[in-house]
């Protein structure tokens, strides 16, 4: 016990499994250790009167668990290849009639004020810029500058990861968010009067109601969706009309001196509307980018933390498998998803007021009917897009080793635009099938003869390509206040394109094509159409 044993073998070999009995077969716990490939350390742990030692090598591929789990946490560790994060900004203002002229660092004393600031200088833009520049009179009063001061303003985050959980197989993850905004401002009055114009879209992910069926014309084209987004606008409604309980009628802006000034918001004078974009928007997006309606955010226009991946995957592991790399050069699997929440077009209300704090989704505009205050957020958004597509939803790429390539794809896409004024949703489908082909005839000979009689060859490959596909459209046009959906418009399409290329020379590309597309629509005042397109393109290029 507890005695070292040096044993030498004859494997050539520290990838050992050792095995220690006794004369009557029983295992005796013991330790050892590799000395070289050929001599192991033996030391008992327990008293014995004969030790019989059985060593065998291990399969230098055989892993234990341990090595395996070890393995795979090094390998997920360092699945991530790349990641790009870029974000951009840019800030601008006009003041016409800014009366302080640049000095020293591009600043003057001006009315015991540096003027505009060194924030200003330095490139930094105070959001109160034209209040601070009137209150330090910096400004004109002359009443003949009538044009308005502005202030632009853009965003753009962009982040991309590529990630490789498995050999050959290949993730792109990518989230977006770009939001531009101008407000020209006029300063002539007592106070600033704003109009904010802009735009924004940001990366979402909507994929839980794509596949959701769009009915049929017997049905009424009855849709899961839509029939849970005529029944968010109740619950968002609600849900607007309680955060003005208890909140204080503001007392700037159409409010100075009007009597409801400063005291508590009162429904009588005005409700939230059932069909605002405050209301209507969320209800719109809960429903079909399946969110809960109880629990979404107010604000149409989503912060940067509010960003959703897309992504695009591939895979070319298969081409690897024996019988697959015995017949094909490669193999590649294709996957990829996109999603974009936009808002086209907003503007702000001209009268609106905010109800508290900086907080642009609480407040009020006046009623031009009754000139009473009514519940509302800032901005004017006339209408809003959801788009969507699978592009492919899966795709097959195959080449083989004679040249010859092939590929099979499904493609999915859903386009939603809802207008806000009109209280419309139109809604999009395409459904595509595409198969292609291509096949190269290498080194294609031809002899031509030059000036002087002698004859030249040209040797080059001819690239042949063939697609077909059918593309399924659907147009939905839904009357959110009636009820009523009816088709707008619809077609099946067939389409066929067929290219040879081919390189005369290096400086003459040849290209035969022939394009072939039938349209056959499902309303009854659209007419069949089919086209050709058959042509040679000659392409010369005439640089050295």
């Amino acid at each position: 016990k507890g005695e070292a044993i040096t044993i030498t073998h004859r494997l050539s070999s520290e990838n050992l499994t050792v095995v220690f009995t006794d004369a009557a077969g029983h295992k005796v716990p013991a330790t050892f250790k590799t000395d070289g490939a050929t001599k192991i350390i033996v030391t008992p742990k327990t008293d014995c009167a004969a030790l019989i030692v059985a060593i065998q090598t291990r399969n230098p591929n055989e892993r234990s668990a341990g090595e395996v789990a070890r393995d795979m946490a090094a390998y997920l560790g360092t699945m991530i290849r790349k990641v790009q994060v870029t974000y951009r900004e840019t800030n601008s203002i006009s003041v016409p009639g800014f009366n302080p002229e640049p000095v020293f660092f591009g600043q003057q004393n001006y009315n015991n004020y540096m003027a505009p600031g060194l924030d200003f200088a330095f490139g930094f833009i105070p959001a109160d810029f034209v209040s601070r520049a009137k209150s330090r009179g910096w400004l004109s009063g002359d009443t003949a500058v009538v044009q308005p001061a502005v202030r632009a303003h853009t965003s753009d985050f962009d982040i991309k990861l590529t990630l490789e959980p498995l050999p050959g197989l290949k993730i792109q993850l990518n989230g977006k968010r770009y939001e531009a905004s101008s407000t020209s401002i006029i300063y002539s009055y007592n106070e600033l009067q704003e109009h904010t114009t802009g735009s924004f879209n940001i990366t979402q992910v909507a994929i839980g109601t794509m596949f959701a069926g769009i009915g049929t014309q017997a049905d009424g084209f009855t849709s899961v969706p839509f029939e849970e987004f005529v029944c968010n606008i109740d619950v968002m409604q609600g849900r607007v009309q309680q955060r003005y309980e208890h909140v204080l009628y503001p007392s700037t802006g159409f409010m100075a001196g009007n009597s409801l000034a400063n005291t508590i918001y009162d429904p009588a004078k005005g409700t939230v509307s059932r069909t605002s974009a405050d209301v209507i928007i969320p209800a719109f997006f809960a429903a079909y980018a399946g969110r809960d309606v109880n629990t979404i955010g107010f604000n149409p226009i989503m912060g940067i933390l509010s960003i959703l991946p897309n992504w695009s995957v591939s895979y070319d592991g298969l081409g690897k498998l024996p019988w697959m790399r015995d017949h094909f050069r490669s193999v590649t699997l294709t996957h990829a998803y996109t999603c974009k929440y936009a808002i086209g077009s907003y503007g702000s209300y001209s009268t609106w007021v905010g109800a508290q704090g900086g907080d642009r989704t609480l407040g009020f505009v006046r009623d031009v009917s009754s000139d009473n205050p009514v519940p509302s957020g800032a901005y004017d958004i006339a209408n809003v897009t959801l788009s969507e597509a699978f592009s492919p939803l899966i795709g097959l790429n195959l080449t083989m080793k004679n040249s010859l390539s092939l590929k099979a794809e499904y493609r999915k896409q859903r386009n939603l635009a809802l207008n806000v004024t009109s209280v419309q949703l139109t809604e999009a489908h395409s459904d595509e099938f595409v198969l292609g082909g291509g096949y190269t005839v290498k080194n294609l000979s031809f002899t031509s003869k030059n000036k002087d009689g002698r004859q030249k060859r040209v040797s080059n490959d001819l690239k042949l390509n063939l697609d077909i596909s059918y593309k399924n459209i659907t147009s939905l046009l839904r009357k959110v206040d009636e009820g009523i959906t009816q088709i707008s418009s619809g077609n099946k399409v067939w389409s066929l394109k067929l290219s040879a290329d081919y390189v005369l020379s290096q400086k003459i590309n040849l290209q035969f094509f022939y394009d072939h597309q039938s349209t056959t629509p499902f309303i009854s005042t659209s007419y069949p159409v089919s086209a050709d397109n058959v042509g040679l393109n000659i392409k010369i290029m005439l640089t050295r």
